[in-house]
């Protein structure tokens, strides 16, 4: 069963100076009802082992429609294992399934599919091929996940950089960036409207088979 990762002991800090509203947000009272408990903010679980594995940051989990909780990383970092995928990212809070907006391995599809250096990265997407191939590959990325937690729908979108803020100095995506940056996207996903021309370069659509 998964759930958030706390700690409980003599290491445990008292709490932040002077800050009784931020500590109030990590420490609580442990289940002896007397010890510290300092909340991690990691999603966890135990393994057949008994060891703990983290699978993810509580604030980044969401529900779906029909109230099923969904953690996005380990299932980003499932169909990031993919070599025509360079990064991933998952969206469905409050929708009644997950999509996925996907930034392609350009260089990798082309091989795949043996297409020439002359064809654009636009054309590719909008090959039959190119989209078999990525369906294929989320089928397979995703056969160890809840079929709730798979994306029913996918679209190829530009590289998250540090340069257009959806990356940060560390390199991690910033989910909320993407979102905002591809917001109508997303919505076209889920039959709610048109891309628009704005958002529309880079960017192909769609569902999975």
């Amino acid at each position: 069963e998964e759930g958030e990762i706390c700690c409980v002991g003599p290491n445990v800090m008292r709490g932040y100076h002077n800050n009784p509203e931020a500590t109030a947000e990590v420490i609580s009272v442990a289940p002896d009802g007397k010890s510290r408990m300092f909340h991690t903010g990691d999603l966890g679980r135990k393994d057949s082992e008994g060891w703990v594995r983290v699978t993810g940051r509580l604030k980044e989990q969401y529900k779906l429609e029909n109230g099923k909780y969904v953690v996005p990383t380990p299932i980003e970092e499932a169909i990031g294992m993919s070599r025509y995928v360079s990064q991933v990212v998952l969206c469905g809070a409050n929708r009644p399934h997950n999509i996925a907006l996907i930034v392609p391995d350009w260089a990798a599809i082309r091989s795949e599919v043996k297409a020439a250096d002359d064809v654009t990265e636009q054309e590719l997407a909008g090959m039959d091929a190119v989209k078999t191939l990525i369906d294929e590959q989320l089928k397979s990325s995703c056969s160890g996940l809840k079929k709730f937690e798979i994306p029913t729908e996918w679209a190829f979108v530009a590289p998250f950089t540090a340069e257009n803020e959806m990356l940060t100095p560390k390199m991690s995506i910033r989910r909320h960036k993407v979102m905002q940056a591809y917001e109508d996207v997303i919505s076209h996903l889920y039959g709610d409207d048109p891309v628009t021309s704005e958002s529309a370069d880079g960017v192909h659509t769609e569902a999975v088979a």
